[in-house]
């Protein structure tokens, strides 16, 4: 069987949290050439710049040369400080000036552009944010910092419009361009994957990630452990989801994860001793932490004693409710552990809340079956009056219980009506033959 998908955190989440580390001039948008140059900081004698940090040394392309001219130098800064002061709409207009000025150079038009898609991006305008990042890229003028943030922006952009092919193809070129050593983006590669469905290339990225990491993080693993559980990997997804629950043993949403996992290997057994453990721990929350519980139990051999125990025990806590679902449970599971008293009662309970008769039905044969042949008869037909679907079984209840109770005359006519129905016609009109 194949388990609900498993929960993991969102590409847009993960290029949030991995993007946002590199506020470089490609993802805010806001720094300049001059002002990156004001950002670099000089050591305590003040005659030693320190450079900046390189987040792509092994990149292959190679660093451009040109800078920016005194020509545009005011401009350049004058959508940056109109970009700062929130007046994204005239960082916009200026950044447009500049990048269709023929006079403008490369650099001068890949900042241009880069500062323009994220005045888009604050605009709500996230189509022209990427037409004009793509820009920004193809006009080749950053150094390889900004460049790359950029590509790493653009991804996310990519992603928050669906276009999902776009953004892996964007976060595969940034990968094969750099050879990055930075595990994160390795795993926004793979959530992308996952979310486009190609699983195998989740788990290849997911591992790479883990293998540049000292210590992989609790997503990561959970991104690993889905993208194996929907690659009919359920041994590997195992595996994963028992070393997720060792990190954080009460955290219930990890706890469902393996237990599923364990029933698509149909190890039951284990499933269900997790599940008792978290309830027994009172990770139990809502109804349907019990009915995943009672579900597995029932589809165990010998477990219908503790069907009851979780059944109870959530009426109990006011987590489960005396409902149809769970009155119907109980008492089923009451009948098989041969508590009769029980099951009677329970079924009696759940009858009346059951507008179809399929219940009620229950109840009759189970009181029949208890020689209360008055109760089953007249369980029966109110199960008739219902509508139950199968109504030939519901007169051989009736038959039965008026033969016991030797109403002979009606015995005859409900065996007679049970007659015109498949599901009792041959059973029917045997006994009718025997009582001639």
């Amino acid at each position: 069987m194949r388990a609900t998908r498993l929960p993991v955190i969102g590409l847009a989440v993960l290029m949030a949290g991995v993007f946002g580390a590199d506020a470089l001039l490609a993802q805010s948008g806001r720094q300049s050439y001059l002002e990156r140059r004001a950002d670099e900081r000089r050591n305590t004698e003040g005659d030693k710049i320190e450079e900046p940090q390189v987040l792509f040394p092994e990149a292959t392309r190679a660093e451009p040369k040109q800078r920016a001219t005194s020509r545009f130098q005011r401009q350049l800064n004058g959508m940056i400080e109109s970009l700062n002061e929130g007046d994204a709409a005239k960082a916009l207009e200026t950044a447009k000036a500049v990048a269709e000025d023929e006079r403008a150079n490369a650099y001068e038009k890949s900042v241009a552009l880069q500062v323009a898609g994220n005045a888009s991006s604050e605009l709500d305008d996230t189509v022209a944010a990427i037409d004009y990042l793509s820009g920004a890229l193809e006009a080749g003028g950053l150094d390889n910092n900004a460049h790359y943030s950029t590509m790493q922006n653009l991804a996310a952009f990519q992603a928050n419009e669906d276009r999902l092919d776009d953004a892996i193809a964007t976060l595969q070129r940034l990968v094969q361009e750099t050879n990055t050593k930075r595990p994160e983006i390795h795993v926004v590669l793979a959530s992308a994957l996952f979310q486009d469905e190609r699983f195998a290339d989740a788990i290849a990225s997911v591992n790479k990630a883990i293998s540049l990491a000292p210590e992989p993080k609790d997503e990561w693993l959970r991104l690993l452990q889905a993208a194996y559980a929907e690659n009919d990997q359920q041994a590997e997804s195992v595996k994963v989801g028992e070393q997720l629950l060792a990190r954080t043993p009460d955290d219930k949403r990890l706890v469902f994860a393996l237990a599923s996992s364990y029933l698509d290997l149909e190890q039951e057994a284990k499933a269900e001793a997790l599940l008792q453990q978290a309830r027994t721990k009172g990770l139990f929350t809502e109804a349907r932490d019990y009915q995943a519980l009672y579900s597995i139990l029932f589809n165990m051999d010998g477990k219908e004693k503790d069907v009851i125990t979780v059944i109870e025990d959530g009426l109990g806590k006011g987590l489960l409710k005396r409902d149809l679902q769970t009155l119907g449970a109980l008492a089923q599971a009451a009948y098989f552990a041969e508590d009769m008293p029980k099951a009677i009662a329970t079924y009696k309970e759940a009858a009346a809340l059951d507008p179809k008769g399929e219940t009620g039905l229950n109840y009759a044969k189970v009181l029949s079956a208890e020689a209360r042949d008055a109760e089953a008869r007249d369980a029966a037909k109110a199960a008739l009056a219902k509508g139950v679907a199968k109504p030939g079984e519901a007169w051989m209840v009736i038959a039965r219980s008026e033969s016991q109770l030797d109403n002979v005359a009606a015995t005859r006519a409900a065996l007679q009506e049970a007659a015109k129905f498949p599901e009792a016609r041959e059973q029917a009109t045997k006994m009718l033959q025997q009582n001639r």
